[in-house]
């Protein structure tokens, strides 16, 4: 099923563009849905920049969750996760942002799904990738990172407010968690 994501109010990073980051010109063309440079021919199509998150459990079923330190989604819960580094596999950038944010060490981790999902910065929008993995682990004492989060809590795992999760793709993604969890 293919789902477009809601179209942005705030303005595009790439869109904000008033001349070509390449050669610097003036001459450039948003008219094929895509910026082109007029004078050098360079594209930029704003692809995604991709994000993973994972859905880590303990041996009582209990589900871990931060609750985001910084905007976006200041204040609301999240799976901890963050953006994927230039040569980073999915699984290790997951490994280090859980690692990162939690200093939990999450076990094996099992692939959910992906969803699109946009995240503004600093008054410009980036189209981004979600992708969602569960994990599990022994219950561990979480450290905190500090400005990433600014509370975690073990909560069961059936008995999160979907309401609450930061952003759209998490939400639904907790929908698939769910599932995957149950199915157990």
């Amino acid at each position: 099923m293919h789902t477009s994501p809601p179209r942005s109010l705030h303005a595009s990073l790439v869109g904000s563009y008033r001349f070509c980051p390449l050669c610097g010109s003036p001459a450039l063309s948003r008219e094929r849905g895509f910026l082109e440079c007029g004078a050098c021919g360079h594209r930029d199509f704003n692809n995604p920049v991709t994000a993973v998150a994972v859905f880590i459990t303990d041996e009582s079923d209990r589900v871990l969750l931060i609750r985001r330190a910084r905007e976006p989604g200041l204040g609301k819960w999240a799976p901890p996760g963050g953006f994927v580094d230039a040569g980073e596999t999915l699984e290790h950038a997951a490994i280090r942002e859980v690692i990162e944010e939690t200093s939990v060490v999450p076990g094996e981790l099992h692939y959910l799904g992906s969803f699109p999902n946009e995240y503004v910065y600093q008054g410009f929008s980036r189209p981004v990738c979600d992708v969602f993995f569960r994990g599990r682990v022994p219950s561990q004492q979480v450290r905190l990172a500090p400005g990433e989060a600014s509370d975690a809590r073990w909560l069961p795992a059936t008995g999160v407010d979907p309401g609450s999760l930061a952003f759209d793709s998490m939400r639904r993604a907790y929908e698939l968690f769910l599932c995957a969890t149950l199915s157990a």
